[in-house]
């Protein structure tokens, strides 16, 4: 039987795994956003888009951490590619809300929809309580980027 590893090693371990994992999606999203004829932030925001279900032009530049005014351009484009549109927000008409289109879904399937699949054949041999702790583990780990995010953008 192998000697079991230190705390702060298997911490190491796995902090080396997940930026493995950040850096091939950020391999992914380049060859993805060629695919869909974007570039590469307006498919990160279309990917903000898309987790929150539709979300406000200004919430999406600060989780995008642009400009109101790059968030403009942005949505331009990705109006212009038929894969957003503006929609008036049910609670304040004054502002504008940013939703994926169906044209969007059909092009991302055929990208993400095999990555989907494999990842539901991964993880299907993980207990219940075994997904639990995992989904746990990346909300904490989100919460730590959130905080060093912010720290960031205080940062002089």
């Amino acid at each position: 039987m192998a000697p079991r590893r230190k705390k702060s090693e298997l911490i190491d371990a796995l902090v080396r795994e997940f930026r493995t994992g950040g850096n091939l999606d950020d391999a992914f999203d380049h060859l993805a956003a060629q695919r869909l004829g974007v570039n590469e932030t307006d498919l990160h925001c279309l990917n903000i888009v898309e987790n929150a279900g539709g979300i406000t032009a200004g919430n999406l530049a600060l989780l995008a951490g642009l400009t109101t005014g790059a968030i403009t351009g942005v949505i331009d484009r990705l109006e212009q590619r038929g894969y957003a549109r503006r929609v008036s927000d049910s609670e304040d008409r004054r502002r504008v809300r940013v939703e994926v289109t169906r044209a969007f879904y059909a092009r991302a399937d055929k990208i993400w929809g095999p990555v989907r699949a494999d990842w539901g054949s991964a993880l299907a041999k993980f207990s219940t309580d075994e997904l639990e702790l995992i989904t746990e583990f990346l909300r904490a780990s989100n919460e730590v980027g959130r905080r060093h995010l912010d720290r960031l953008r205080q940062m002089r």
